[in-house]
């Protein structure tokens, strides 16, 4: 666990020097609210009333504190400002997720979405590119599903399927059937019995196990219409609705096309299909699954924005996340809202006309859900230079805001300087007790990163972190890969938050007078 920030200093900014005529006024508004002096004595003695005035609003959190590297830098002031009074965050979200949609990989919404992020680092004045770094054989397209029992009564069921999966040909209707779960028992007994009708499994794993390979044979074989199955969920959302996808057909020109529907229904609609079954009632089901397939060349991109380092411009600090999502929902949560905190920083900083010494790079990995593979392609392909990356920091898991990171010993003191400014931020929510940010210790640069793109950095050497989120969101159970990961999920303060930290940070080493150690100074000298 990160361990509290000690032994920070941080000043107070002294007011500047006002007139009689400046200083009555607000003082006599100030006191309103304070109701701590006469009038008489802000008259007579304006100088002093402010003085008191100051600090009476600092104690009171109506004026803003100032730190050491605030003063020394008005830009950092100047960031916080544009961040969290002009943020443009939710509206990157709001276009990326309810204009363009899911973005699976090698889909044409991952492909326009690529473009649309590029467009907008260069309207904001930055070099942007896209870095190619794979081309697939066939395209995948999820359209829309919809699935409804006509029989015994009429009810609308939630539905989904993994990617690259067969879709249907237009309306499918059919009886709902519950085979047997033994193999000879389903070959001897059901054989002749299954065309067009929709059956009924349960899978093992997110494989479905070794009976369920041997049902999808039978099932196209038999002419079925497809197989439908439960979503798990847990005890706390029961009905929650989780998919994925196998990408491997998508990788060969030759690759046989699925035709086989493969359809989740909603755990509790299931089990109602189920009971209705048992009970011998006729179950009659109509799905329109709308999978598309195209074999064609799919380009494979990551986003990639610099504003140029005017004193070492070819070493660099890096932020991001991954522009992937499944495909669902919209891929709000996962990853929308690292993709547009890492755009929203890159306005920031622009806005404000930061000249870093290094270069600060932007990237938007695709593949991510499939294995880190852009970002892992980008790594390999620039293995050489990443002796010049001093860092790399990750937003992904989701909606809440950027609350801590811990360090090794050795950064530490770099670290306590650029995190400063944070402090005086006020915390996004107002549950929030304690420092706005933490900045723990470890004792030394981890070679592990989890499941998402800054383990391709460092399994490079490179010194990276993901974000410790913070705040109300519950992205693990409620929105992570599940139906529910819209839009209206994301908090719009921690999202300016988040971008406004990814800022000041990515700012403050970027000019550091070094690239930040991969080892302590003992190690370097082999003690």
């Amino acid at each position: 666990m990160a361990r509290d920030r000690t032994g920070s200093r941080r000043q107070l900014a002294s007011p500047g020097p006002r007139s009689r005529s400046q200083a009555v006024p607000l003082a006599q508004s100030a006191l309103a609210h304070l109701g701590a002096i006469s009038y008489d004595r802000v008259s007579s003695h304006p100088g002093e009333a402010m003085r008191t005035i100051v600090s009476l609003a600092l104690l009171a959190g109506l004026l803003p504190a100032q730190n050491t590297a605030e003063k020394a830098d008005p830009l950092i002031g100047r960031m916080k400002h544009e961040g969290l009074q002009n943020s443009r965050v939710m509206d990157y979200l709001d276009h990326l997720t309810n204009t363009i949609g899911h973005r699976l990989t090698g889909s044409d919404n991952f492909e326009r979405a690529c473009h649309w992020a590029k467009a907008e680092f260069e309207k904001m004045g930055l070099t942007a590119q896209l870095h190619k770094w794979k081309e697939w054989k066939v395209r995948f397209n999820r359209g829309q599903w919809s699935g409804r029992m006509l029989e015994p009564s009429n009810l609308e069921l939630q539905v989904a399927t993994e990617a690259w999966t067969a879709g249907t040909r237009g309306q499918v209707t059919g009886k709902a059937i519950k085979p047997p779960t033994d193999i000879l028992d389903l070959e001897e007994t059901w054989s002749g019995k299954v065309e067009g009708a929709w059956l009924l499994a349960r899978k093992s794993g997110r494989r479905g196990g070794p009976f369920w390979g041997h049902l999808k044979r039978f099932a196209r074989d038999e002419g079925a219409a497809g197989i439908i199955y439960p979503s798990t969920g847990d005890a706390k959302f029961p009905n929650r609705i989780r998919v994925f996808g196998n990408r491997r057909m998508a990788l060969a020109a030759n690759a046989t096309i699925p035709t086989m529907p493969e359809i989740c229904v909603r755990k509790d609609q299931f089990a109602a299909v189920e009971k209705l079954i048992a009970a011998g009632k006729k179950v009659v089901l109509r799905f329109d699954i709308r999978n598309r397939f195209r074999r064609e060349k799919v380009p494979l991109y990551n986003v990639i924005a610099d504003i140029r380092g005017t004193q070492k411009p070819d070493e660099y600090v890096m932020v991001g996340g991954h522009l992937d999502s499944w495909h669902q929902a919209t891929g709000t949560t996962d990853n929308g809202t690292g993709t547009t905190s890492t755009m929203e920083a890159a306005r920031i900083l622009s806005a404000v006309g930061v000249k870093p010494l290094r270069t600060i790079r932007f990237c938007l990995w695709g593949g991510e859900e499939q294995g880190l593979l852009g970002s892992r392609a980008y790594v390999l392909k620039h293995r050489q230079n990443m002796k010049n990356v001093s860092a790399y920091f990750n937003h992904d898991t989701g909606t809440n805001w950027a609350y801590s990171i811990r360090v090794p010993t050795f950064m530490h003191a770099d670290f306590e300087r650029i995190v400063d400014p944070i402090l005086s931020i006020p915390a996004p929510d107002k549950k929030h007790e304690g420092p706005v940010f933490k900045l723990g210790k470890s004792r030394a640069i981890s070679r592990r990163g989890g499941g998402s793109d800054h383990a391709s950095f460092l399994s490079a050497g490179v010194p990276a972190w993901s974000w410790t989120l913070r705040g109300r969101s519950n992205y693990f159970q409620h929105t992570w890969h599940s139906q529910w990961d819209t839009f209206d999920v994301a908090i719009p303060e921690y999202q300016r938050h988040t971008s406004t930290v990814i800022a000041i940070v990515a700012y403050g080493v970027a000019n550091l007078p070094h690239l930040l150690p991969r080892k302590a100074p003992a190690e370097k000298d082999g003690r």
